[in-house]
């Protein structure tokens, strides 16, 4: 089982590789030098309201470091409280599993030696009890694994979807997320908006859940209820 640091570890990975393969495809759908201005359509379908993307010649690129933002982020002590209740939920229905097969093995022993008739009982019962300790396992794993998942997919919808808020506001035609060791090499100072994500992020996360930015971090709250405030 995984523990918190390599959980959170790939809710970061997660994180580059969704964002990495965004900026692909937004690449790939930029206009060409040649066309000055696109309509996009921004709305649902049942609107008729769209955007004009101004082509300028330039692109701006702004980038956040991960790393940085979940340390400031304050709704990731309620993902990391929830992969950490997961695991602790886990651990405790695992350890009641065992005590159940530690109970029906000590009724087999309290018999004493046994019958050639009990044998074979016992063994078909053993046979049992393992597969279902095994699939009971597994039931378990996938459980926690969707868990992390469903944190990991909440996250990163708050962040592209800030990211694109200020993406409109400031201009710019790309935001990445930057780590050092990942894809990007370097990235200029003058175009970090790391701050810029975290102010915006918090800010609607005191909205909506109505925690403080204080020194402990508030009161936890639970990220599936904000999501749904949101």
């Amino acid at each position: 089982m995984e523990n918190k640091g390599n959980s959170l570890a790939k809710i970061a990975i997660g994180l580059n590789v969704a964002l990495i393969l965004a900026v692909i495809i937004l690449f790939v759908k930029m206009p060409s030098d040649n066309e000055e201005t696109a309509d996009v359509d921004t709305t649902d379908n049942d609107s008729t309201e769209t955007v004009q993307l101004v082509d300028d010649g330039k692109l701006t690129i702004g980038f956040f470091y991960a790393d940085s933002l979940n340390s400031q982020l304050l709704l990731m002590k309620d993902i990391e409280k929830e992969m950490s209740d997961a695991q602790a939920s886990m651990q405790s229905r695992m350890q009641g599993k065992q005590r159940e097969l530690d109970n029906w093995q000590k009724k087999w022993q309290d018999r004493g030696p046994l019958l050639s008739t009990e044998q074979e009982q016992y063994a078909i019962e053993a046979q049992q009890k393992q597969q279902d300790a095994m699939m009971f396992e597994q039931n378990l794993q996938m459980e926690l694994a969707q868990k992390q998942e469903q944190l990991m997919m909440s996250y990163i919808a708050r962040v592209s979807a800030t990211s694109k808020r200020l993406a409109e506001d400031k201009g710019y035609d790309f935001i990445l997320s930057y780590q050092i060791g990942q894809n990007v090499f370097y990235a200029s100072p003058l175009m970090d908006v790391t701050n810029d994500i975290v102010e915006l992020m918090n800010a609607d996360y005191r909205e909506s859940t109505g925690v403080s930015d204080s020194a402990d971090g508030g009161p936890i709250t639970n990220i599936e209820n904000a999501t749904e405030n949101e």
